[in-house]
């Protein structure tokens, strides 16, 4: 089966998941999630790319990204993320070989509340993977909407600015929203085509830059979102 070429596009988000090889954790240390903070700021700087969600995993980090200019710059400063991470981390533990499984995982994003949508699942991620109570995990973009912790790289989503008109007032809406827990429905289907490259958009715009019929993925009727409990979790 042919390889679906990369779908991006300027101006609009994508959800984007890099993942490691199985042999290693790569994030062992806080220096280590410092360094790669730094090239996340590094690479949003030189490619002109926006970074407005992030979650980073001992196995895979996962990034809500918006080329500012040229679509192309998605893939240039993940490219980059990927060379001065890998090139740091083997000199850092005096190891050869690759770090990441293959080339980086993407689907492209728009379209009313879903920004928002996939920034929530993204930052509920570590109670999916297993490591507690998402507000309480430090390598996610929740610290920074929730207002615990200012990341220096961060640029919030539109939809994030809509909560309010201070920072405060942001904070404590998005908290509010995010204590209501994930769509389940919404993040599997992002999941999915971000797995196969299918962008999440109204078909109007699609066909507006030109996307090929192929890798429009049927659309699913709006479902309320899952209310998350301890009796009933992701």
């Amino acid at each position: 089966m042919t390889r679906l070429t990369r779908l991006s596009a300027a101006a609009q988000a994508h959800y984007v998941v890099l993942r490691s090889v199985p042999e290693i954790s790569l994030i062992p240390f806080d220096k280590n999630i410092e360094k790669l903070f730094q090239i996340f700021s590094d690479g949003s700087r030189a490619y002109n790319t926006d970074i407005s969600a992030f979650a980073v995993f001992t196995d895979q980090v996962h990034l809500l990204l918006t080329p500012r200019e040229k679509a192309e710059d998605l893939s240039r400063f993940v490219q980059q993320l990927s060379r001065l991470y890998s090139h740091y981390f083997n000199d850092e533990f005096s190891r050869n070989g690759k770090i990441w499984q293959g080339r980086f995982e993407s689907s492209l994003l728009q379209g009313k509340g879903r920004l928002l949508a996939a920034t929530i699942y993204m930052e509920w991620l570590p109670f999916v993977y297993g490591y507690g109570e998402p507000q309480f995990y430090p390598w996610s973009s929740y610290f920074h909407h929730a207002g615990i912790r200012s990341d220096y790289f961060m640029v919030p989503s539109i939809e994030y600015w809509a909560l309010g008109n201070t920072p405060f007032e942001r904070q404590k809406n998005y908290k509010d929203l995010f204590e209501r827990g994930p769509d389940k429905a919404f993040g599997e289907r992002l999941m999915g085509c971000v797995k196969r490259g299918w962008p999440i958009a109204e078909k109007k715009f699609l066909e507006s830059i030109g996307v090929e019929a192929e890798r429009i993925a049927p659309q699913r009727g709006r479902g309320r979102p899952r209310k998350t409990t301890a009796e009933n979790p992701l």
